[in-house]
């Protein structure tokens, strides 16, 4: 052990020495310098705060290919309707149920003006809504026999607004083939429809003009002849009845009309011939504008609610007004004073017909009462107009024209966009092809309504 003592002493002297000179350095120098304060380092220069700029409106999406945005309508049908000076009362909307239906627009839409033929939209939906697609009118030859020699033979009139030539030879026919050969007495029964066979409101100088004919419980060919309408078309018809019959071999020896009388003890019915279906009646109202049917409808309505009525005509308005009520159409924004709107005495808003045809489009029988408005370009009042722009074809309207009056109400399917219900009334002293015009514009723009 004693030979290792030098190395142990040398190591132990070379320790010694190294912190002898780390207390050495430390003395000379400390490890961290003393703090010392220090200049600031300048800041950048401030930027000054701006007020944060609006982000560009969202610009309109731009309509294709000529169309319209739902935007532009406004301003669009303003300026057709401000070139015109006139009393208009406009309504459009979409076509929907109550409480989800959008005005797409509208100018003075309660506002009552005269509506010409446009008053038909009452009386047809009326009477779809009360009588049934199917309804028919039958109208009843009766006698107090079967044997050839009749002492009575009796036609029943209905009122219906179809009867014609046709009609009265299958009368005829059927008579014959049942053996008649003689009539003592021809009667005509003219007494289902009441008070006055030419509406009072309408002008006196209509009288005799086929527009505006007589309307009775025996109607012929809308009691109409070449030259006009009849004076006395229940006369005409047991006139015209009695030549068929001579002609067909039934000789009868005296003829009489009559508005009220009992019927014979012992009758039996010996022909009949019954109407074409409602339908087929409101159609032929409707896409032709016919005056007669559209009265003749009128009256059945009030002579079916109210048989003891004087009046048929004053009852059927009470009925159509009731009708519609139930269907929401507000009895405050029409007066109706005929079927046809004929008189210059009627008065409906825009609103009032757009709440028919919104409340005839919901019911089951929507496309019958579709199918009875004329088509534009196609069919109908309508046939002429339209023609080769983008209406034809998807516009089913009713047409409205007397002295001064230009309407038209229907229903319009444009191409790019929902269904669409309107009603435009035009009150106006300018000529009826000017203000026809102005409202055809406003419906061919409709047309060209698109969702953008």
């Amino acid at each position: 052990m004693m030979k290792f003592a030098p190395l142990v002493c040398a190591t132990i002297a070379l320790s010694i020495a190294l912190e002898s000179s780390v207390s050495s350095i430390r003395a000379q120098a400390p490890l961290f310098p003393p703090r010392t304060q220090s200049t600031p380092l300048p800041l950048p220069p401030r930027i000054p705060t701006q007020t944060p700029r609006p982000l560009p409106p969202r610009p309109t999406p731009a309509p294709v290919n000529g169309g319209i945005c739902p935007a532009q309508l406004g301003g669009t049908l303003d300026r057709i309707v401000d070139r015109l000076p006139a009393s208009w009362s406009v309504l459009i909307q979409t076509q929907a149920p109550r409480g989800t239906r959008q005005n797409l627009y509208a100018r003075n839409p309660f506002t009552q003006l005269v509506p010409a033929s446009n008053n038909k939209l009452f009386t047809t939906a009326a009477a779809l809504t009360k009588l049934g697609a199917q309804y028919q009118l039958r109208t009843p030859v009766l006698g107090n026999s079967n044997s050839p020699d009749l002492a009575t033979l009796r036609v029943i009139g209905q009122g219906d607004p179809s009867f014609g030539t046709a009609q009265l030879n299958s009368l005829t026919q059927q008579l014959r083939q049942r053996g008649i050969r003689q009539v003592q007495q021809l009667i005509g029964d003219d007494t289902v429809f009441r008070g006055a066979d030419f509406n009072p409101y309408w002008d006196q100088n209509d009288r005799g003009q086929g527009y505006a004919p007589p309307i009775n419980s025996l109607m012929l060919n809308q009691n109409n002849v070449y030259s006009g309408a009849v004076s006395n078309p229940g006369n005409y018809f047991v006139g015209e009845f009695r030549n068929r019959l001579a002609s067909a071999g039934i000789q009868v020896k005296s003829s009489t009309l009559v508005k009220r009388t009992p019927a014979p003890p012992g009758e039996v019915e010996l022909a009949s011939v019954i109407s074409p279906p409602l339908s087929s009646l409101i159609f032929e109202t409707n896409q032709e504008s016919d005056n007669a049917y559209a009265e003749a409808i009128l009256k059945t309505l009030g002579r079916l609610q109210a048989p003891n009525s004087p009046d048929s005509t004053t009852s059927g308005v009470a009925a159509v007004r009731s009708i519609l009520t139930e269907l929401g159409v507000n009895p405050n924004r029409y007066s109706m004073v005929d079927g046809s709107g004929l008189a210059d005495r009627n008065r409906a808003s825009a609103e009032a017909f757009v709440q028919v045809l919104q409340a005839m489009a919901e019911r089951p029988d929507a496309s019958v009462f579709r199918r009875s408005l004329a088509v534009g370009g196609v069919s109908g009042t309508l046939t002429n107009r339209f023609r080769n722009t983008p209406a034809q074809g998807i516009v089913s309207a009713k047409t409205g024209t007397i002295s001064g009056v230009v309407g038209l109400s229907g229903y319009v399917t444009p191409r790019n966009y929902s269904p669409i219900v309107f009603s435009i009334i035009v009150n106006s002293g300018n000529s009826a092809s000017t203000v026809r015009a102005s409202v055809d514009s406003l419906v061919i723009a409709l047309t060209r309504l698109q969702s953008c």
